[in-house]
């Protein structure tokens, strides 16, 4: 028990128990309808995850000095092209969207540590990496049916070729835990630190091992990225706004979360009306790899 308290952060305590919760959930009702999944993700990510994108233009402009227009503009114009990448080439954008959300997961999970190393953004990338190729590798016969469940996706079964996600997932596991081992050796971090990082890591490889992939991934979206994130960012601005308190910071984030909410609402129901031609996966997958990518490039400006 003194060793767990030892691992454990406020995230992975949080963690833990949505974990627990999960375990008895199943226990006591056996296999939950993908329909039942599908409605909690959404509203944890309505909750948590949209919100944790919606202040990108309040953290930009509290470092840099540019006119609020020039940055909307910026920001939509990312989002414009990233749409036409995926009307004209999907696969490749398909395999930039695993990258950049590799490498923005990775940036945050491992910002806390302040790396100097001159390899800091490739060890982002890794343990992105891990994390993806776990989540698939554990996963894959169930993402497979779903690419094939859609003629628009049926063009991604390549992508998680079988043998490629393996030696992907043994491999950036690999180096990521020997990496993580050689900077405690050399006592550049504390070993509470590494034993924090392998923790979670477990919890991570146990969760996607055993609950299914929207609600394993939902489960580290919110609880250990989502909910990080928004720690972070209160703190920022804590420090450059004196006044601000909790209920000022969630009041800074409605605006842009409802707009977000408002639009993919919009879009939901053209599809439901076959107003545009799109499967509900490949809109969700195109929906947040388009967030993502201008989202992934203020963060690092925030990290930085």
């Amino acid at each position: 028990m003194q060793i767990l308290s030892y691992c454990l952060n406020r995230y992975s305590f949080t963690y833990l128990v949505a974990v627990y919760l999960l375990f008895g959930i199943f226990t006591i009702y056996g296999e939950i309808a993908i329909t039942h999944q599908l409605k909690a993700s959404i509203v944890f990510l309505s909750l948590f995850g949209i919100p944790h994108g919606a202040i990108d233009n309040v953290l930009f402009l509290s470092k840099h000095k540019l006119p609020q227009l020039t940055f909307y503009s910026l920001y939509l114009l990312t989002i414009s092209l990233y749409c036409c990448f995926w009307y004209y080439f999907p696969v490749f954008s398909l395999l930039f969207f695993l990258l950049i959300s590799a490498f923005h997961f990775g940036e945050s999970q491992l910002s806390d540590y302040k790396l100097k190393t001159r390899f800091k953004k490739s060890l982002y990338t890794f343990w992105g990496v891990s994390m993806l190729s776990t989540l698939v590798y554990y996963n894959q016969n169930e993402l497979l049916l779903l690419c094939q469940e859609f003629n628009d996706t049926v063009k991604f079964i390549p992508v998680f070729n079988h043998h490629f996600i393996e030696y992907v997932f043994y491999g950036s596991n690999l180096i990521l835990v020997s990496y993580l081992c050689v900077q405690a050796y050399r006592s550049k971090h504390e070993i509470q630190d590494l034993l924090t990082e392998l923790f979670q890591l477990f919890l991570i490889h146990l969760t996607f091992y055993l609950f299914p992939i929207i609600i394993s991934f939902t489960l580290y979206f919110i609880f250990l990225h989502s909910i990080k994130v928004l720690a972070q960012e209160y703190n920022y601005l804590k420090e450059i706004r004196s006044e601000l308190n909790l209920k000022k910071f969630i009041i800074l984030l409605l605006p842009h979360t409802f707009i977000s909410l408002l639009f993919l609402l919009v879009i939901y129901l053209c599809i439901q009306m076959q107003v545009v031609p799109i499967s509900l996966f490949l809109f969700s997958i195109i929906s947040i790899s388009v967030i993502t990518l201008p989202h992934a490039i203020i963060m690092t400006y925030f990290y930085d």
